[in-house]
């Protein structure tokens, strides 16, 4: 078995999983299509690369069965070719990633309500300030949650810590939700809408998802109600975002993913006290790596064992 890679890994503990495994480690576009043609297997972070530069890979690769990419974002990849053959993508959804945006999630939510926003761009001292004044406590409020995977699963545990109600809302509804959680179907989206608080966007893009969060759906929020979106940035009307907030339709926005990265540097969203921007770094930590070296290792296990692998792609859903 052959076993091509963009990303340095333990021989040893390859070598523990099958001595007859044959890893060719490469750099560049280039030597990744020179090494495609006989690989079985094929790890790089491929997520962030265009469709186009993905679909030459496919090609090359003639007789690949399974590619790890070591990004969450998936959306740039379905090509044709990946769509119509019979490889099995896993990503780093779940168990890489989950925690961080949730982590990051949560902190944006913390700065809009409790005044951190605007404190970070006052110069003077002042308690009774707007920012004094605008604080409030999460405890008894509710979180809404739309896409309840692995990050909507750790979002909802830290809410739960700090004493929120919450809600989600996804594909399927479930009846085994953590306690104090309503996971509904998303025909519910509008009553989720309506009762949150603070409302934090996890989907991914799909066809479903794109432009989502536009001027109706801004409309149905609760004028107190916050938005937080580190999932992806076309799931949100940039436009209808921004006469929200300049409307008090909506109280404020935390946003790490843009449908334009960088965000210009034109943006009214720049000079709105009551946004929070971050530069696409939800799912940035040193720790990641390790935790998606061990994602591969195990499903590189699986996979010379025959068994079904974690972290699978659904070509049908998107992601």
């Amino acid at each position: 078995m052959k076993l091509v890679t963009t990303h340095r890994l333990p021989e040893d503990a390859v070598r523990a999983i099958s001595p007859d495994i044959e890893i060719l480690q490469v750099a560049g576009e280039e030597a990744l299509l020179r090494a495609a043609p006989d690989a079985d297997a094929i790890i790089g972070g491929f997520g962030g690369s265009s469709g186009a530069q993905f679909e030459r890979l496919v090609r090359a690769a003639k007789r690949v069965r399974w590619i790890h990419t070591s990004s969450a974002g998936v959306d740039p990849l379905f090509c044709p070719d990946f769509v119509s053959r019979d490889i099995v993508l896993t990503c780093a959804k779940g168990h890489a990633v989950g925690t961080l945006l949730a982590e990051h999630a949560f902190a944006l939510v913390l700065a809009l309500t409790r005044g951190i926003a605007v404190c970070a761009r006052m110069k003077t001292w002042g308690r009774n300030s707007r920012a004094g004044r605008g604080v409030s406590e999460l405890r008894g409020k509710t979180l809404g949650i739309v896409g309840f995977g692995g990050v909507g699963l750790a979002l909802a545990r830290r809410a739960r810590a700090f004493d929120m109600d919450v809600v989600a809302v996804r594909r399927t509804p479930s009846d085994d939700a953590p306690e104090g959680v309503a996971v509904w179907g998303t025909d519910r989206l509008n009553d989720l809408l309506a009762c949150s608080d603070a409302v934090v966007l996890t989907v991914p893009l799909t066809q479903e998802t794109k432009g989502m969060f536009d001027r109706p759906a801004f409309e149905r929020m609760k004028p107190t109600a916050i938005l937080v979106n580190v999932g992806r940035g076309e799931v949100v009307d940039i436009e209808a975002l921004i006469d929200a907030l300049r409307n008090n339709r909506i109280a404020g926005a935390g946003l790490d993913v843009f449908e334009q990265e960088p965000l210009p540097d034109d943006s009214p969203l720049w000079d709105m006290e009551n946004v929070v921007i971050t530069p696409h770094i939800a799912g940035n930590s040193p720790d990641r790596a390790g935790r998606n070296l061990e994602t591969v290792l195990e499903n590189l296990r699986r996979f010379v064992q025959g068994r079904p692998l974690i972290g699978v792609v659904d070509k049908t859903a998107g992601y």
